[in-house]
C-alpha cells in the first residue's frame, strides 16, 4: 500500500490506461493544492489536475504549459449563493461587485477538487515529479464557500477515468449542457433558487413585522430537551 504525506505543491502523475487510444499511454498531473480561509480539514484533501498533451512524463519546467482539467461548471448566477444569512438584496449588492468571467453560456469554470479519503487506497503506480508552485487556472471561479459548490471525489479509484470524462466534457465541452438549451436550463434552475430565496426573505420579513416568528420558536429549547437519543452509534455513510 502506498503511503504519501501531500505537500503543498507537490505534483505526481498517473499514466491512463484502459481508456481509448486517444488517452491511454498519457499523464494525468495531479498537483496539491489549498484555499485560503477554508477549513484545514478540506485543504488538505485538495488538488487541481492537468493532463499531458503526450505519453511523455513532463519535467518541471514544462509543467505550466500543460492545461487544467476543469473539474466543475456552474452558472454566474452561483456567485449568489450561499446566502451568508443576509437577505438577498443585500447580499446581491456586495457580490455584484465582485468580478467574475463566464464563457458564452455563462458558465463559471473550477479546477479544485476535494479527494474525501485522501489516504486510502492511493494509485501503487502514482510518480512524484517533484515541488513547484505552478500558474494558476485562468480566471478559475473560487467559491466563496468549501461545502459544495465544487467536484468531491470519493476515493481514488476510479479517478483518471472520471478526470477524463470531465476532460471531454468541460474542456472540449462535449456534455449535453453546453448547448444553448442546456444552458438555458442551468440557468432557469439558478433563476428559480435565486426567487424561492427571495420569497423566503419576503415571507421572514412579514413574520417578524407581525410578531409572528418569535412565537414560532417559543418552545423550541422545550423540544430540544425533550428529545431522547435511542438508537445505537453512528456509522459513517461514506465508509465501505
Amino acid at each position: 500500500m502506498v503511503r504519501l504525506k501531500f505537500k503543498e505543491n507537490d505534483i505526481y502523475a498517473l499514466e491512463i490506461k484502459n481508456i481509448n487510444e486517444k488517452y491511454d499511454g498519457r499523464y494525468i498531473i495531479i498537483i496539491k493544492c489549498s484555499i485560503d480561509g477554508w477549513n484545514d480539514n478540506i485543504n488538505k484533501r485538495l488538488f487541481r489536475f492537468k493532463i499531458t498533451k503526450d505519453k511523455k512524463i513532463p519535467k518541471l519546467e514544462e509543467l505550466d504549459d500543460l492545461e487544467y482539467i476543469i473539474t466543475h461548471f456552474q452558472h454566474e448566477l452561483n456567485k449568489y449563493f450561499p446566502g451568508e444569512g443576509v437577505p438577498f438584496e443585500e447580499l446581491r449588492k456586495k457580490r455584484d461587485k465582485i468580478k467574475v468571467y463566464p464563457d458564452k453560456y455563462g458558465y463559471l469554470y473550477t479546477c479544485i477538487s476535494g479527494i474525501y479519503f485522501v489516504n486510502k487506497d492511493i494509485p501503487n503506480n502514482i510518480m512524484y515529479i517533484g515541488n513547484k508552485k505552478l500558474k494558476l487556472p485562468k480566471h478559475e471561479y473560487i467559491p466563496f464557500t468549501e461545502y459544495g459548490y465544487k467536484c468531491d471525489f470519493r476515493l481514488w479509484n476510479k479517478i483518471v477515468e472520471r478526470l477524463v470524462e470531465k476532460y471531454e466534457d468541460y474542456n472540449l465541452g462535449k456534455s449535453k449542457w453546453f448547448t444553448e438549451e442546456g444552458a438555458k436550463v442551468v440557468k432557469k434552475a439558478r433563476l428559480y433558487d435565486i426567487g424561492a430565496t427571495i420569497e423566503c426573505d419576503n415571507l421572514c420579513n412579514y413574520l417578524k413585522e407581525k410578531g409572528i416568528l418569535d412565537k414560532l420558536f417559543e418552545d423550541e429549547e422545550e423540544i430540544e430537551d425533550s428529545l431522547t437519543y435511542v438508537g445505537g452509534e453512528d456509522e459513517d455513510p461514506f465508509e465501505e
